[in-house]
């Protein structure tokens, strides 16, 4: 695994800018990870998939599969917006051969028992295990689990963060910087900060929809379907699309 400052600029989003301590112990427990000596243990607030994939693009590097083994999913290919996923925890673990297989704790495979024993004599599948906050789960006795913090308590740093999910989302779509303005900002702020899942969600969909022609052409890019997306339009009041575009970039708020 190769520290760099993008992965301590990432594990600062995370857990907070102030907390060094937090990011040096998150750094260790990747460290773990990556070479096969403990799982990654992800424990937070809402679904901590997405937070996988980006410390597993950071750490091993976009290139090498990342696989989720959810049963809820079925066996279906990554898109800008999700993971690859697989049903069964044998089919994950072949999948993943190289990079990293991920579960939800509470959404595990049915031949999990059989893919703990394959775990322990694999040495090139890195394991996270997401976890939502449960302070009572056995796999958080693992060495330094990643806990992240709620967004309620970051208030002040609320807008770095959305700032810098805006970036990611248009490096990933590869578009302008005016594809979300200072209206979209506020709306993410107001409506969709819940959690960092959230945030990264609709960054990701108000760019996509800021810099495509239509509705087609940004569920295309975003690899879901014209009525999903319009279903999430629907219920809710998004920012204007069209007009003045106002960039905003994470500098802004650095």
């Amino acid at each position: 695994m190769l520290v760099n400052d993008e992965l301590r600029a990432f594990l600062a989003r995370l857990l907070g800018w102030s907390n060094d301590r937090a990011v040096e112990h998150a750094i260790r427990s990747l460290a773990l990870a990556a070479d096969h000596r403990a799982a990654l243990v992800l424990c937070g607030a809402g679904d901590t998939v997405p937070i996988a994939r980006a410390l597993h693009r950071r750490a091993l590097g976009a290139e090498r599969p990342f696989i989720v083994c959810d049963p809820h999913r079925g066996d279906v290919s990554a898109s800008v917006r999700s993971p690859a996923n697989r049903a069964s925890g044998a089919a994950g673990l072949e999948a993943a051969a190289g990079g990293s297989l991920c579960v939800r704790t509470r959404r595990l495979p049915r031949d999990f028992p059989a893919l703990a024993v394959q775990l322990r004599v694999t040495d090139d599948v890195q394991f996270i295990a997401c976890i939502e906050h449960d302070h009572a789960h056995p796999l958080l006795v693992r060495p330094a689990p990643i806990v992240v913090p709620p967004l309620a308590s970051r208030t002040v740093e609320l807008d770095r963060v959305i700032a810098e999910y805006v970036a990611d989302a248009i490096a990933e779509l590869g578009a302008p910087r005016a594809g979300f303005t200072t209206a979209d900002h506020a709306w993410v702020r107001q409506h969709a900060a819940t959690s960092l899942a959230e945030v990264e969600k609709a960054t990701l969909r108000l760019v996509a929809l800021g810099t495509s022609r239509n509705m087609s052409g940004a569920a295309a890019r975003l690899g879901m379907s014209v009525v999903s997306l319009t279903r999430w339009l629907g219920r809710r009041k998004l920012p204007p699309m069209v007009g003045h575009r106002d960039p905003l970039t994470a500098e802004d708020h650095t």
